[in-house]
């Protein structure tokens, strides 16, 4: 009956230990991605914001010189 007692109590810890261990990759899986999504929005937005309105197209390039009136330094 101890025995019993005793290998049940070592397979339950061994379970907790199987189910640590699949969370403990699946957290990181979830972090890791979460991690690659967020650099890569804050990349994208970086881009948008940093570079000038000229350097994107030449529809806001025209856009950007007409409403600062400098044309000549725009086009």
């Amino acid at each position: 009956m101890i025995v019993d007692a005793i290998d049940t109590v070592i397979t339950l810890g061994w379970a907790l230990l199987a189910w640590v261990a699949v969370l403990a990759a699946v957290a990181a899986i979830v972090l890791l991605a979460g991690t690659a999504v967020g650099a890569w929005a804050v990349r994208g937005l970086w881009r948008n914001v940093v570079r000038p309105a000229w350097a994107r197209s030449r529809r806001r390039a025209r856009i950007a010189a007409r409403s600062t009136r400098d044309y000549d330094e725009a086009a």
